[in-house]
């Protein structure tokens, strides 16, 4: 998502470290081969990623029954784009275990982020219907990621129904997943629900204020929902997200002037000018955003961030 699906870096990061993560226990007995390749095999002319493809590779030659190796050694190749190697090492381990929870976790995932999205979906919501039955399935890492991919896999295919049943589940484990949101917030406005969708957009800005796709849902759904004024603000904020403040300022001025009691517009307005310098009038319009909305946290750190630095330059 420069544009923002890729989704936001942190998000994605987020999303890459619990894949890293997902595959410590599946790789906890391929640790003991470590000695072997410490002592018998030099790897210096290798990278880093090298090195452990080839540690991984061996120790599933040595071992080719383990399935957690094979998973590791998947998991591996996940995390470097290699998706056919993935999926074949997976593909090993269902033949023997049809309900290996590592297994079904990275294969579904690989069709996704290979952009097999039809294919994703038997993986993950066989491993969906299984990580529910778990009495901790309310804080289950795996499970949130698991039905985050199903959710976006079954939009691919236009199942927006399924996509947003996948959704809104994710969202009960992890509530501050603003790609989820926006997710939902397509898969409502397929499904001819600008309301809905514009409440997802608005969750998901929350956590990510920059979030450029998120904003031009709003502005689509407020034009669905025949709200020119609120569109006008929202296409404000798309230009805030790119960094066109001139083009937010106009917009957002146009925005305030038609809606005097809609704080989010004095925000974006506020923030706006403290990236022009004009901090006496950002200080003007996020004081108006708090007395609108005396718990709005994001207006309530931008004024206090652009008083500290007039209070320097007193």
């Amino acid at each position: 998502m420069a544009s923002r699906l890729n989704l936001n870096d942190q998000q994605q990061w987020t999303r890459r470290v619990w894949l890293m993560l997902a595959a410590v226990v599946l790789l906890t007995a391929v640790f003991g081969g470590y000695y072997y390749f410490d002592r018998y095999i030099h790897l210096d002319d290798q990278s880093p990623i090298d090195q452990s493809i080839i540690q991984m590779e061996e120790v599933v030659r040595q071992n080719p029954e383990d399935a957690d190796a094979r998973v590791g050694l998947a998991q591996t190749y996940l995390q470097n784009g290699r998706y056919p190697q993935a999926l074949a090492q997976t593909q090993e381990v269902l033949s023997a275990y049809p309900e290996h929870h590592g297994a079904l976790f990275v294969q579904g995932i690989a069709y996704a982020q290979a952009g097999e999205t039809a294919a994703a979906i038997e993986p993950l919501a066989k491993l969906v219907v299984l990580r529910r039955q778990s009495p901790m399935a309310q804080t289950d890492n795996m499970l949130q990621t698991a039905l985050y991919y199903l959710g976006k896999s079954y939009l691919e295919v236009g199942r927006t129904d399924y996509a947003i049943d996948a959704f809104t589940e994710a969202l009960t484990i992890n509530h501050t997943d603003a790609d989820a949101m926006y997710l939902l917030g397509q898969a409502y406005s397929q499904n001819d629900q600008p309301d809905l969708a514009l409440a997802q957009y608005q969750n998901a800005v929350r956590f990510v204020p920059d979030f450029i796709e998120a904003y031009q849902g709003m502005a689509d759904s407020y034009t669905a929902l025949s709200q020119p004024d609120h569109a006008i603000y929202a296409q404000g904020m798309v230009a805030y997200a790119q960094r066109d403040f001139e083009t937010a300022r106009g917009r957002l001025e146009t925005a305030v002037a038609a809606l005097p009691q809609f704080a989010p517009a004095f925000l974006g307005l506020g923030i706006t000018y403290e990236q022009l310098g004009l901090l006496t009038d950002a200080e003007n319009y996020l004081t108006h955003a708090l007395a609108l909305d005396p718990d709005n946290f994001l207006a309530s750190h931008a004024l206090g961030r652009v008083q500290h630095v007039l209070a320097g330059q007193e």
